[in-house]
């Protein structure tokens, strides 16, 4: 990657055709930093930030992994089903242990 956009400044190849803001059309807040104890896991030298770094894609899956709730009602008529969206969504996500609180984010 080679060439930056000149509207978004994003990084791109010389060959490819990439229109990410269609031309400054589009444009997006500044990402927020991180929470400080991420950003030192993430700086961090020792083992344990070697540990997080390592296993950051897992991290990743197992809060991706999490039930899904929805006040789901069947379609009218008859034909294949469509999952449809409307409002907020959230997660649900709990531990493995019964005991543990269950945590809405």
């Amino acid at each position: 990657m080679d060439v930056r956009r000149q509207f978004c400044g994003a990084l791109r190849f010389q060959r490819e055709q990439l229109n990410c803001c269609h031309n400054g059309k589009v444009s997006l807040p500044p990402l927020q930093e991180y929470p400080e104890n991420l950003r030192l896991l993430f700086d961090a030298d020792g083992a344990e930030g070697s540990n997080f770094r390592q296993n950051i894609r897992n991290y990743n899956f197992t809060f991706a992994f999490a039930s899904f709730g929805a006040n789901i009602r069947p379609p009218p008529g008859r034909g294949p089903y469509g999952f449809h969206l409307q409002g907020q969504t959230h997660h649900y996500v709990s531990s493995l242990h019964v005991d543990d609180p269950v945590v809405w984010n």
